[in-house]
């Protein structure tokens, strides 16, 4: 529901961009609300993380007693809690991007019909920091989404995999792969980070 609700919001930025809608501080006031919610969906999407690897963890050091069945429910559960929650930072983070992308082509513009030099070098340092800041968003959007797919798919196949042999033998056969999960879900958390940091940048720069 929230990432459709984020979703409605981007294409209202978009359909503004066409139509040249709002006044400079309602741009800035729409890059502002979409990046304010990037943080809290990072934090939610690594905490769901943390859930998975300590899920895997069970799997993997699980001994003949175990509950192999509980234990593959939980991550399959898991699994698809960080599936909505990964959604949720792709959907925000992106939504901040096109309003900061919005934002700067509206100030561009604006700021190309000041006749005062100093006006003009003044509010193009500004949108320049503005720029760089949304392009350090994007860019982090970018590795997030390389590093979070793959992971995401091979979590999966390896659900699908004890599905079809549910057994202590058969969770033998994919613990390299669990170990590789675990090692990734690193990376996929510093990602998450990432992404939280250059949005807090840009609500900075928007803020100061």
């Amino acid at each position: 529901m929230k990432t459709l609700s984020i979703t409605l919001a981007t294409m209202t930025i978009a359909m503004c961009a066409l139509s040249g809608c709002g006044t400079g501080q309602d741009r800035r006031a729409a890059t502002s609300k979409a990046t304010a919610t990037v943080p809290a969906d990072t934090n939610q999407a690594n905490r769901d993380l943390k859930g998975i690897v300590a899920s895997l963890k069970g799997l993997r050091d699980s001994d003949q007693r175990a509950d192999l069945k509980k234990l593959h429910t939980g991550l399959q559960e898991r699994a698809k809690t960080l599936k909505g929650s990964l959604a949720d930072v792709a959907s925000s983070s992106d939504a901040a991007v096109v309003a900061g992308k919005e934002q700067i082509t509206q100030w561009h513009q604006q700021a190309d019909t000041f006749t005062d030099p100093e006006l003009r070098n003044a509010s193009n340092k500004r949108e320049g920091e503005l720029r760089k800041a949304v392009d350090a968003l994007s860019a982090s959007n970018a590795s997030l989404k390389a590093l979070a797919d793959p992971f995401e798919a091979q979590l999966a196949q390896t659900l699908g995999a004890l599905d079809l042999d549910l057994s202590q033998p058969g969770l033998d056969s994919v613990k390299p792969v669990i170990n590789a999960l675990i090692d990734d879900a690193e990376a996929l958390g510093s990602s998450l980070t990432e992404v939280s940091d250059q949005s807090k940048s840009l609500y900075a720069v928007i803020n100061p």
